[in-house]
């Protein structure tokens, strides 16, 4: 069901996606953040597009997005309502030119993930939901979304990273006696994996991922049944001081995910 703040997220993932398109080519000119993330000037004006529509659309809202240092975590704390924005997910497969990336849109209301829209540019699918559940658009075609029914770990379907693929995430897979896997670019395609049935488990042993890589992903993943924490198994936290999670992702589609958490939590250290 669209509601209007659904509706509106949708019209802007699309239009940025369009944008996007528009200039889509391998062998753009990069520049490295301090933490020596990959950004394009694309990144930064499809962010600085989609903050000044959300400001214009609802100019009593906290708006944290990644291109932008408009980050204060004691506001943050304290709003009632927050949109995160991650224009690009999957910058590092956007310079590549192979279509792993999304935009992303995620609404939280004290402090809880309610809405989240992720749209990948090359497919046009859109993968959104709100409190009345969750779907996927692709063209003319709309269907509502639930997380897998798996309740083996092993026969469980990885989805894993591309580009941030490290030994903590290895042994993690090995440790769960994982066989299959699904490589993909961005966090947000990656939960579009969970919620299409096409995987069961992804798992992030990194510190990288930040607020606005997981705000809409989640809000999805939770309407279609799914669960998302730390490797700690605690629910993420988008009130606290730091943008980083610190203690990496587990999303499962939640039948096995205290077990899954168990085998694996002290495979990867806190910072």
């Amino acid at each position: 069901m669209l509601d209007s703040e659904t509706s509106f997220a949708c019209q802007l993932v699309t239009e940025a996606g369009q944008r996007i398109l528009s200039d889509f080519q391998p062998g753009r000119p990069v520049s490295y953040k301090p933490d020596g993330e990959p950004v394009t000037d694309m990144d930064r004006a499809i962010n600085t597009f989609l903050v000044t529509e959300l400001q214009r659309r609802f100019p009593d809202d906290l708006i944290i997005s990644e291109e932008a240092e408009d980050d204060d975590a004691r506001r943050r704390a304290l709003a009632h309502r927050v949109w995160f924005i991650d224009p690009i997910d999957g910058t590092r497969e956007f310079i590549a030119g192979n279509g792993e990336f999304s935009v992303m849109i995620g609404l939280c209301v004290e402090g809880c993930p309610v809405m989240g829209v992720v749209h990948q540019p090359t497919t046009g699918k859109t993968w959104y939901a709100n409190r009345h559940g969750a779907w996927l658009t692709q063209g003319n075609t709309c269907r509502p979304l639930r997380v897998s029914s798996v309740n083996h770990i092993p026969d469980m379907t990885l989805a894993a990273s591309r580009s941030h693929r490290n030994r903590y995430l290895t042994a993690a897979a090995q440790r769960l006696g994982i066989q299959k896997e699904i490589i993909s670019g961005s966090g947000g395609l990656k939960i579009g994996l969970l919620v299409e049935q096409r995987a069961d488990l992804f798992i992030s042993a990194s510190t990288r991922s930040k607020l606005w890589d997981t705000a809409g992903p989640e809000a999805i993943l939770r309407a279609a049944g799914g669960v998302l924490t730390d490797f700690q198994g605690r629910p993420l936290d988008y009130r606290q001081p730091d943008l980083h999670h610190r203690a990496g992702l587990i999303a499962s589609n939640g039948l096995q995910h205290a077990a899954i958490v168990a085998q694996v939590r002290d495979l990867f250290p806190l910072a």
